[in-house]
């Protein structure tokens, strides 16, 4: 039995034993090391591949997914004799890498350019159907092909062929597998390649069947209304289901009906359901439908005993109720009342500019200078609603950096390059989202000798900081020089060839190629890596972190040390440092995700050191927590918590943590709440 366990458990049961008895203890450190670095020397691939020939099948698997991560074409066919392996837990292992190898294809949009390699992948997991029987295995295989970047019509349909054979499996943990590879595969080529009634037939019958268990209906049904095939009867058997997540989808899909009784049903049920987050979808939903006839259910809603469902209804009151003078009464209530959270009367004020410019206008100016800041960055949205470029240009001067920028995003859509020299001030500030919105607004300048010395200045400051997580702003700094700078600042630039950042050092490259009309090669030079320790990530398995709100509510997350065992490492490190102690929540999403984490409050601050994604087979369930990145390897350390079940999520962010407790206070934060403290136990 103890092949068939996924790897977690295997690295669990090896670490439970005294590692100076394990041989392999080094050679599992140095899979680790290999795998956080990439493995971008030869003597670090060189070791990986010596452990695909390994006896101890922790050392096995570990080396199989190490491999896999690298998302390196070529290392496929290394993989391709133990997808024949006798143990099911290691072929499993196998099937998920060579399908995390093909994913080094999904940016090539050709396939005639993808060769001999990419079809090889194709095909050795498509003879592994008729031959493997291993439900765990057959659920791997669906899951693997689902998500295969398919460049033809015909690899298409011979994947749902594939699939819809797998979907034979029985056991209810392959078929979650089965229908998360069914629904991927639907929302990855429903655009391209008319779904078949068959494959939908079978979508449809995963999400009817009362039998199933919750999830792997809630995963067939997002499925159908991912491609716009959620029909009534499915949608309201959905909804008289216990599962609250399967009753949001249902009412959700309600948009998508054409006016009736079956849509009305839905709406109606969903306002008035006992669970918050099917009443927010509600909510949605009918302003999608109903446009200006939902102002009075939106208005209702206000009241909502769920804050979230009371902001969301605040906030499409605006878009659906203009010149409503009821609303208008509503929200300019709202926004003077002082008794209650922040949050309600911010919402309120940007909608209040939609519904009643006028009204919305005097009380903008009461608000201006209010704490707290994001009241202010609200009133920065409510200005731009209103064109109001004088409330943009004081806000454009605020202590805040997260106020400057939502007034200069403001300023550069209303007045474009008459505020050139606010953009160009900006660009002389510390925080990255704040530098990053004024080089991107500074494009087209027509005062180019003004521009290059302070984007030529923000360059060499930012870069002083020596922080991979700053190569967003860094190549934007470099685009606008490229664009508005001058030859004869080639020597201050050269200097970025030898950059650590490999992107920012291939994009000096260019640069420097298009001012000097000469070839010039990036020669990136990489920070040193941080230690892996084992034994430090023996010591975190059991344990779990606490987080403790400002407000004094607590949850806390077990960690996933085995399945993420570097994220774990790193976050960990953290909250033993107090990192996380004071920052906030700064972006909530309901019925998506909570994020926080981030020193600045805001997208772009974070920690200095890329993190690497640990791409799985774990799914973005509700209550599991992932890392935050914008691109492939470049979390920040800012984490988020799935307020709901986000399978799009899947295969894109590491999941490395699960709440345990305390999922009600999760639900409840609102923007700005603070971490008092986050503690490991």
């Amino acid at each position: 039995m103890r092949a068939c366990l996924p790897l977690g458990i295997l690295l669990a049961a090896a670490l439970s034993r005294p590692l100076a008895s394990q041989e392999n203890g080094a050679f599992l450190e140095g899979i680790l090391r290999a795998e956080d670095r990439r493995a971008r020397g030869g003597v670090e691939l060189a070791l990986l591949v010596r452990g695909l020939s390994s006896r101890d099948t922790l050392v096995l698997r570990g080396a199989i997914r190490a491999l896999g991560r690298l998302e390196r074409p070529a290392l496929a066919v290394r993989l391709f004799p133990l997808l024949a392996h006798p143990q099911p837990g290691v072929r499993g292992e196998a099937v998920q890498a060579v399908a995390q190898a093909a994913q080094g294809f999904r940016n090539d949009s050709f396939p005639a350019r993808r060769g001999p390699r990419w079809r090889a992948i194709v095909s050795a997991l498509g003879r592994s159907i008729p031959r493997e029987r291993d439900p765990f295995v057959r659920g791997m295989l669906a899951l693997s092909l689902g998500r295969l970047p398919y460049g033809t019509p015909e690899e298409i349909e011979q994947a749902r062929e594939w699939l819809l054979s797998l979907a034979e499996t029985g056991q209810d943990s392959a078929r979650v597998a089965v229908a998360r590879g069914l629904t991927t595969l639907a929302r990855l080529t429903a655009r391209r390649v008319p779904l078949p009634e068959r494959f939908l037939a079978r979508l449809r019958a995963l999400a009817r069947d009362a039998d199933s268990d919750a999830e792997i209906r809630r995963v067939a049904l997002g499925g159908l209304l991912a491609v716009q095939a959620g029909d009534s009867a499915t949608l309201l058997e959905a909804l008289a289901s216990a599962d609250p997540q399967l009753r949001r989808l249902a009412v959700g899909g309600a948009a998508r009906l054409s006016a009736g009784e079956p849509q009305q049903r839905l709406l109606r049920a969903g306002l008035g359901d006992p669970a918050g987050m099917v009443r927010y979808e509600a909510l949605g939903t009918l302003a999608r439908s109903a446009g200006r006839g939902a102002c009075v259910s939106l208005a209702a809603a206000t009241r909502d005993s769920v804050a979230a469902v009371a902001l969301q209804a605040l906030d499409l009151l605006g878009p659906a109720c203009a010149g409503d003078s009821a609303a208008a009464d509503l929200l300019a209530e709202s926004v003077r009342d002082s008794r209650g959270p922040w949050q309600r009367a911010a919402h309120a004020l940007v909608s209040l500019a939609r519904v009643a410019p006028l009204r919305a206008e005097a009380a903008l100016r009461a608000v201006l200078a209010a704490p707290p800041w994001q009241t202010r960055l609200y009133a920065a949205r409510a200005a731009a609603v209103l064109r109001d470029s004088g409330a943009l240009r004081r806000l454009a001067a605020d202590s805040v950096a997260n106020v400057r920028e939502a007034a200069l995003t403001g300023l550069a859509a209303l007045t474009g390059h008459a505020d050139d020299g606010l953009y160009r001030a900006a660009l002389g500030g510390s925080d990255y989202q704040l530098v990053l919105t004024a080089a991107t607004a500074l494009t087209g300048s027509p005062d180019r000798a003004a521009a290059t010395a302070p984007l030529l200045a923000a360059l060499e400051r930012i870069t002083r900081d020596s922080a991979e997580t700053s190569r967003d702003v860094r190549v934007a700094l470099l685009r606008r020089l490229r664009e508005l700078g001058r030859p004869g600042a080639a020597p201050r630039l050269m200097r970025y060839l030898g950059d650590f950042d490999p992107v920012v050092a291939d994009s000096a490259a260019a640069l420097l190629a298009a001012w000097t009309g000469k070839p010039q090669r990036a020669t990136p030079r990489r920070l040193a890596p941080a230690a892996i320790s084992l034994r430090e990530i023996k010591e975190l398995r059991g344990k779990r972190l606490r987080f403790t709100l400002g407000s004094g509510p607590s949850f806390e997350v077990e960690l996933l040390a085995d399945d993420a065992p570097l994220t774990v490492l790193l976050v960990a490190r953290l909250v033993a440092r107090g990192y996380y102690d004071g920052l906030s929540f700064h972006r909530v999403v309901a019925n998506f995700v909570i994020q926080g984490g981030s020193p600045g409050a805001n997208e772009y601050a974070g920690h200095p050191r890329f993190m690497r994604d640990e791409l799985g087979p774990l799914s973005h369930r509700r209550g599991t927590l992932g890392i935050s990145t914008r691109g492939r390897d470049t979390g920040d350390a800012q984490l988020f918590v799935n307020l709901v079940d986000n399978p799009r999520l899947d295969f894109e962010y590491t999941v490395w943590g699960r709440v345990v407790s305390g999922l009600a206070t999760v639900d409840a934060v609102l923007e700005g709440d603070v971490i008092r403290r986050v503690e490991l136990r």
